[in-house]
């Protein structure tokens, strides 16, 4: 009876050591956007945040020179506080491919934690943000909004602070040419000058007309 008990005990310490070191989730959505001013559009292939799951991207301008770009917001929903992004895009004014890896620090962390104090959900709206760059960099921000009437007149509708520092991004490999068509659609916008061809490499079997017209709804695989 002794043993069957001590089992039990040893059971019970296991399961409540397991759930004490699993990692809190929290509410929270996302949002990217371009950043480094007009004429430096991108093509984010990914983002992974804490080597864990993967946030859409896509076609970003490169209209927010300064500011917190929030050029698609997409819901996360429950999941840890974000300690490693991961990520890879392309720069069509430059015809180059980045990668990078950024840090959250601790105290970023802990910060982000007591925001979720201070503001707390549903009535404020907690966002992870991210800024890619076509010069080859990276930064990120945590935002918050207050989205319900009822928000503590104390504090303000919306507050930020920066989630990591912006980075510079490594060189990748890649193949320019199949952004191609895009890269004429946005010289025909006059989005970026008309040089840029020239740094295209030149192809062997250049792509019919019509081969990239849906590559602005396709994320290009890793």
């Amino acid at each position: 009876m002794f043993h069957r008990f001590k089992e039990m005990l040893l059971i019970l310490s296991s399961i409540l050591l397991l759930m004490g070191c699993q990692e809190k989730t929290y509410d929270y959505g996302f949002s990217e956007g371009g950043i480094g001013g007009e004429g430096w559009p991108v093509w984010g292939e990914y983002l992974i945040v804490n080597e864990a799951w993967q946030v859409p991207v896509g076609n970003l301008s490169g209209g927010y020179p300064d500011n917190i770009p929030d050029t698609s917001q997409s819901v996360l929903g429950e999941k840890p506080i974000p300690h490693m992004l991961r990520a890879r895009w392309f720069s069509y004014r430059n015809q180059t491919f980045y990668e990078v890896t950024v840090s959250v620090t601790k105290d970023r962390q802990a910060q982000v934690k007591n925001w979720f104090r201070r503001y707390p959900r549903p009535e404020y709206l907690h966002t992870l943000s991210v800024g890619f760059s076509g010069q080859g960099e990276l930064q990120a921000w945590w935002t918050v909004v207050c989205v319900r009437k009822a928000c503590d007149e104390d504090v303000p509708g919306s507050d930020h602070f920066e989630l990591t520092p912006r980075t510079t991004a490594v060189v990748a490999e890649g193949d320019p040419n199949q952004y191609y068509n895009t890269t004429r659609e946005l010289i025909g916008e006059g989005s970026i000058p008309a040089s840029v061809l020239d740094l295209v490499p030149v192809m062997e079997n250049p792509p019919d007309e019509h081969q990239y017209d849906d590559i602005l709804d396709i994320v290009p695989k890793e």
